[in-house]
């Protein structure tokens, strides 16, 4: 019997973490005795009542692919402290004949033990809806004291037992420097922009966040603008959860708001708080993001992989990664004209129509169609091979993570780089498999021409023939044009290299 164990705990603290290790002894034991074999370890460090956890996800992805037969787990709580996800996770169980086992002797579906279900779901979820209530109301009480009580204190504070007070790093200063170039006029995409490119420190980057983004948004700045507790004051309980099975908010109203003046030092004078208060209201900031056109969503950046924008003022594209960060993300500064690059892609396939229509050059074609099927048929091969061997060592380091011979951080990370790199093998499957049914077509010609025929009529590009035939457009920072088409084109490479 193939095994899945699933363990969770709430928080990152160092007794959840010996809590996640003791579990793991119990499951060893429990495994050991019934001459079971474990798949895989799953745990995740987050509330039950919530439903995106990454390692749940992979529990139910892996079920539904019929890599394991049990799922054994501490009790029900540790699979969902939500009834509803309960029932959920029940039903993908039955459906993919997946039994349940709970050590607590609740739950366990290989001897029939499941009349406790529906109590054990709605208990579990009970608990938690008062176990929420007692924290937002403790939450609250501390708040009203003065007393700081979000996850993450502000950028330039930290906290001390609750109390907020100034960084003793460079964070105060970008503080100020944002209030003060905003009264100066610069804008928030133009104060982001010079943050990105000076590489200062994010939000964030100084909360240590695991996937914290080195670029400054215009949000981040707008957020900053608007927080009040810059100015000295604390204001909480603006939003609170729905209810504890999501992690969707919903906005209280202003008298429900926890407001206590002066309640730590201020980075910037409450005038000056005011005054761009004031200015929010009066200024509209004019957005730099792209209006739809021809090639949106069509052509991209090759080396940021950044879709390109139509600038009006340059009547052409230029990278949207390069425009919204600058050369410290991207120096792709190349301007594609919509004009040119419409009359390279109407020159290739009025050229390819007027040539099937001549006898010798179908015959030349389905040659090398032939031709293309062998090639494509070892792309699949080679890309089959490849995904095997991932599997193979995501196994390895299963085994190697079990033996404690790596950590679970290392575990979690290179099974990530290899999820990605498998999941980039099946997209590119998928591609390979579509052109070799292309290939195989005996009406090939037939349907290209099809295809090709109203483009042959056309002085113009429409965007109704550009998506039929166009999949994706690249663009180098030399300038080169890769026209990656939607249809296999034996003459030349999938992606047609141009000069823009």
């Amino acid at each position: 019997m193939r095994c899945a164990v699933y363990a969770r705990v709430s928080t990152e603290m160092d007794s959840q973490k010996t809590s996640i290790d003791n579990q793991k002894d119990l499951f060893r034991n429990y495994v050991s005795e019934h001459n079971w074999e474990i798949y895989d370890f799953y745990q995740d460090q987050k509330s039950g009542t919530k439903e995106n956890r990454p390692d749940l996800k992979r529990l139910i992805e892996d079920g539904k692919a019929g890599l394991y037969d049990v799922i054994l787990t501490k009790e029900l709580s540790r699979l969902a402290r939500n009834g509803r996800l309960s029932y959920e996770l029940r039903d993908i169980c039955l459906q993919n004949n997946i039994h349940i086992v709970c050590l607590d002797n609740s739950i366990n579906t290989i001897t029939g033990d499941v009349q406790k279900f529906g109590l054990f779901a709605w208990l579990y979820e009970n608990e938690s809806e008062n176990s929420s209530r007692r924290n937002k109301a403790a939450k609250r009480t501390k708040a009203n004291r003065g007393l700081f009580v979000g996850s993450n204190p502000p950028y330039g504070y930290y906290s001390d037992k609750g109390k907020l007070k100034i960084r003793e790093d460079n964070t105060p200063e970008i503080v100020r420097r944002i209030f003060r170039e905003y009264l100066d006029g610069k804008g928030m995409d133009s104060i982001a922009k010079r943050f990105t490119a000076e590489k200062v420190p994010t939000p964030s980057q100084i909360a240590n966040k695991s996937n914290a983004s080195p670029l400054w948004h215009a949000t981040t700045i707008k957020n900053i603008l608007n927080n009040q507790h810059y100015c000295g004051d604390l204001v909480q309980n603006r939003t609170e959860t729905i209810s504890v099975t999501t992690t969707k908010r919903k906005t209280l109203d202003v008298a429900q708001a926890s407001i206590q003046e002066n309640t730590h030092e201020p980075i910037i004078s409450k005038e000056t708080f005011q005054a761009v208060k004031k200015m929010l209201l009066t200024r509209t900031r004019t957005s730099t993001a792209p209006k739809s056109h021809l090639f949106t969503n069509v052509l991209f950046c090759e080396n940021c992989q950044k879709g390109m924008w139509y600038k009006a003022n340059q009547k052409g594209y230029r990278c949207g990664g390069n425009i919204k960060y600058g050369d410290p993300f991207c120096l792709n500064r190349v301007v594609i004209r919509e004009k040119e690059l419409k009359h390279i892609i109407l020159e290739d396939l009025q050229e390819l129509f007027h040539s099937i229509q001549d006898d010798e050059f179908i015959q030349s074609l389905h040659k090398r169609l032939d031709q293309k099927k062998v090639s494509i048929t070892n792309e699949l091969t080679k890309i089959k091979n490849k995904a095997n061997k991932l599997l193979s060592r995501k196994k390895d380091y299963i085994d190697m993570y079990a033996d404690q011979i790596i950590s679970r951080e290392e575990l979690v990370e290179y099974r990530k780089q290899i999820d990605q790199e498998v999941a980039e093998l099946e997209t590119a499957k998928i591609e390979y498999q579509e052109k070799l049914e292309e290939c195989e077509s005996e009406n090939y010609t037939i349907d290209l021409g099809k295809k090709l025929k109203d483009v042959s009529l056309l002085d113009d590009l429409n965007p109704q023939i550009l998506h039929s035939l166009v999949n994706k457009i690249t663009c180098s920072i030399e300038g080169n044009l890769r026209i990656h088409y939607n249809f296999v084109n034996p003459f030349k490479e999938i992606g047609n290299n141009h000069k823009g």
